[in-house]
């Protein structure tokens, strides 16, 4: 499956805040993607300001782990947005998406216990034909706390963006699929468009 040329319009992907991470990092996969989002016949891209506050917050506090660990200062984290996350969104409309839930909610923790598809379709307001895309995933049917729900505002956007793709290296505590919408590693993306 190719993701530019199998689909009538050029795919809505999620850019998590785990892409954005790696791109200031290092110079690899994740920076070619932010450069190709530039390019809206590949893929139309979805950043959120949730995701935007999440990679400042982490590259200030430092990325990585021990002897590995880096800090970045404003100047490095600013050079880094102006360089590859502004024109991105200065392209399509220059405003990152909102999410109507943000991280550490008090929404997803009261409902932990709930079926995650459930709760998916409840707190995103999504219409009935995607609540019956994400009710009928076997996976949406397991518990709320199974998952990451600090990652929870990256779905709902997700949904209401009418996102075909969450592009992210998380796969730890993070659902396959959302309906639809499928989680795809960078790496698997680009191979894709390339």
């Amino acid at each position: 499956m190719n993701l530019i040329f199998d689909s009538p319009r050029p795919p809505v992907v999620f850019i998590d805040t785990t892409v954005l991470c790696g791109a200031l990092r290092k110079n690899g996969i994740n920076r070619k993607i932010l450069k190709a989002a530039r390019k809206p016949y590949l893929f139309h891209p979805v950043v959120s300001t949730v995701c935007l506050f999440e990679f400042v917050r982490n590259a200030s506090q430092g990325l990585g782990r021990g002897k590995s660990l880096l800090k970045y200062n404003h100047q490095e984290i600013e050079a880094f947005l102006n360089k590859f996350v502004y024109p991105i969104l200065e392209y399509y409309q220059g405003l990152p998406a909102n999410s109507k839930i943000g991280r550490y909610n008090v929404e997803t923790i009261l409902r932990e216990h709930r079926p995650i598809g459930e709760v998916l379709i409840e707190l995103s307001g999504c219409d009935n034909e995607m609540a019956q895309q994400i009710a009928s995933t076997q996976e949406m049917e397991e518990p709320l706390y199974h998952f990451d729900q600090d990652d929870f505002h990256v779905w709902i956007t997700a949904i209401q963006e009418d996102c075909d793709y969450i592009l992210t290296t998380n796969d730890r505590r993070f659902p396959s699929s959302i309906g639809l919408i499928q989680r795809i590693h960078p790496r698997d993306f680009y191979t894709h468009l390339t």
